[in-house]
């Protein structure tokens, strides 16, 4: 059986991989949205349906994560995410070369990148967050375990889009086609290591929702998930009609804004949140604020040098208080419940996910300002209710 170190390695990697080959869509999403003959609402409701399906097949990817463990989850969710990948670049190269009916080709984005896609890379998170919480104990140890899957996340907003943004230069649709590639990859690898040794964990009641130990980690997190997805969605449309760009402009600039995010909240979770004393709860507070404090400045940008450092602000303040969130959460819990909890985690933030893009493109509709806006108080509330009801937890 591989180590504990191997095992963490493995999911660490994937992770890395999988959400890197999601950012790599970002520098290009809204161009080719625009070039299929979609609209700004159509690729919110394609995000939306994605996030739904991490609502409703989280917790089931928990459970699964019980039954048969990390190995088959990751190698079953890897499987799915590969063909939805693929099958939405299928489709996107025949919409660009041939006229097609709107509603033939955003029903087949709804099904490959909204559906398979959102069954697939759910379970990611889930296998990743329940072995972190299973194999470290304790709140600092928890924290730099969280710590260490969100700076992957955060290097994945560099790597992402940076590729393609590159990728985007030897033409529009090349990031669309390298995608299912990483993905496809990462499947083979993972299939090819021998399964871990899973935990046998006792039979209880499933955990519910409203649990008060876990509630107010999942009602912080769900205010500062929503504000994040408002602005997400629009950030291509923005960046565009902000600063006057062309698609390939667009590409460009949404991806260095990429790597500015990415650096800002993989530095800040790997190097400042498990130094941050408090613990989960502070970590939320201070990171909840911090963000509010960046989407006030993007509120007022009118230019790429005032823009860029405002995302920065907002990636440092998600940096700190992600950690809290994920885990502050399986520390309230029992071990047994940790894929319980972890599948709880995931659906709370496909749950904003499914309001998010299409609440941010409808806002953005009616005033670019508005989403940033919403982000900014959203993220105060996140803190009013960390600081009021998360309890501390011990380190």
């Amino acid at each position: 059986m591989p180590s504990t170190r191997t095992t963490t390695t493995t999911l660490l990697v994937s992770a890395l991989v999988v959400y890197s080959a999601q950012g790599m869509l970002v520098p290009v999403l809204a161009p080719v949205t625009r070039l299929v003959g979609l609209g700004e609402v159509d690729l919110g409701a394609v995000m939306t349906l994605s996030a739904a399906m991490l609502v409703l097949t989280g917790p089931w990817w928990g459970r699964e994560v019980d039954r048969v463990g990390v190995h088959a989850v990751l190698v079953r969710g890897l499987l799915i995410a590969t063909i939805g990948a693929a099958g939405f670049a299928v489709m996107t190269e025949v919409a660009v070369r041939q006229e097609l009916p709107r509603w033939l080709v955003l029903s087949a984005f709804a099904l490959t990148r909204g559906v398979l896609y959102g069954v697939g890379f759910a379970a990611v998170p889930v296998a990743a967050l329940t072995y972190l919480a299973s194999t470290s104990d304790g709140a600092t140890a928890r924290t730099q375990a969280m710590g260490a899957f969100g700076a992957v996340q955060g290097i994945s907003l560099v790597v992402g889009p940076a590729i393609g943004g590159l990728a985007a230069i030897g033409g529009l649709l090349l990031p669309v086609h390298l995608a299912p590639v990483l993905v496809g990859a990462t499947l083979v690898a993972v299939w090819l290591l021998p399964a871990p040794e899973r935990q046998e964990r006792p039979e209880r009641e499933r955990l519910g929702f409203g649990d008060p130990r876990v509630l107010p980690y999942l009602a912080a997190g769900a205010a500062l998930f929503l504000g994040l997805a408002l602005v997400e969605i629009i950030l291509g449309f923005l960046v565009q009609d902000r600063l006057g760009l062309t698609n390939s402009e667009t590409a460009g600039v949404v991806a260095v804004a990429g790597v500015a995010i990415g650096i800002g909240f993989a530095l800040t979770q790997a190097v400042v949140a498990p130094r941050v004393p408090g613990g989960p709860r502070a970590l939320i507070v201070i990171g909840s604020l911090v963000a509010a404090a960046g989407y006030a400045l993007a509120i007022v940008a009118t230019t790429l040098g005032v823009l860029l450092p405002a995302l920065m602000v907002i990636a440092a303040g998600l940096g700190l208080a992600v950690p809290g969130y994920n885990g502050g959460a399986t520390l309230v819990v029992e071990p047994s419940e940790h894929a319980a909890v972890a599948g709880q985690l995931s659906a709370t933030v496909g749950l904003t996910y499914v309001i998010g893009p299409v609440l941010g493109a409808g806002l953005y509709g009616l005033n670019d300002l508005a989403p940033i806006v919403g982000a900014a108080l959203l993220s105060v509330v996140a803190a009013v209710v960390a600081a009021a009801s998360v309890r501390p937890v011990a380190r």
